[in-house]
């Protein structure tokens, strides 16, 4: 998902210490945490809405089917 190396984290690590005091550090993790946790959500709610509409495209296309199969008879 995210092509990071380890040195850019520990960068990354090292700013976020320097410029956030550290009795703040954990405060700004649960933040970040939940920040991540809502994107996630989000996407999973986006995943299952295409997949839903996707299923509910292929029953038209079956009842589009049944339909012209039904009329031959």
């Amino acid at each position: 998902m995210l092509d990071i190396s380890l040195a850019e984290l520990l960068v990354v690590i090292c700013v976020i210490i320097i410029f956030v005091a550290p009795k703040n550090l954990p405060t700004l993790g649960r933040s970040i945490g939940r920040v991540f946790k809502k994107v996630r959500n989000f996407i999973d709610e986006i995943k299952n809405e295409i997949d839903t509409e996707e299923r509910f495209e292929e029953l038209k296309k079956i009842e589009k089917e049944i339909s012209k199969r039904t009329k031959k008879l």
